[in-house]
């Protein structure tokens, strides 16, 4: 399975950015950017991937829905966690999940971040 880290490096020099181009889009709370340190640890998946407000931005940067990179890091976004669903219906959303995933293998496609990436951008690859 693909990394938050391996796919934003691997999106990022596909878009042409460089490790300082891409940091200097990425900022903290404080509005300052992250560091090319940081971004390098990242990429190497040396850190922790960053809070959900920052993995907005990386998706913006990268020009891939925030689902896509939610969904690489093992979290939910913050608009799905506050809603009041009934253990039913998180079981059937995940059923949901899975079965859409099957399909798309079936079809002779794999579930990589790419294909993610075309699922999640309503079938349209930046790449």
């Amino acid at each position: 399975m693909r990394t938050f880290g391996g796919f934003i490096r691997q999106r990022r020099k596909a878009i042409g950015l460089t490790q300082r181009e891409f940091a200097a889009r990425i900022l903290f709370e404080d509005g300052h950017a992250i560091s090319l340190p940081y971004l390098n640890h990242l990429e190497q998946n040396l850190r922790k991937p960053p809070r959900a407000h920052m993995i907005q931005q990386f998706a913006e940067a990268l020009g891939v829905k925030c689902e896509v990179l939610f969904f690489l890091v093992g979290r939910l976004p913050d608009d799905i966690q506050v809603v009041d669903a009934s253990d039913d219906q998180v079981i059937e959303a995940f059923r949901a999940f899975r079965e859409h995933l099957r399909t798309r293998r079936g079809e002779g496609s794999t579930a990589s971040p790419s294909t993610i990436g075309e699922v999640a951008n309503g079938g349209i690859s930046h790449d």
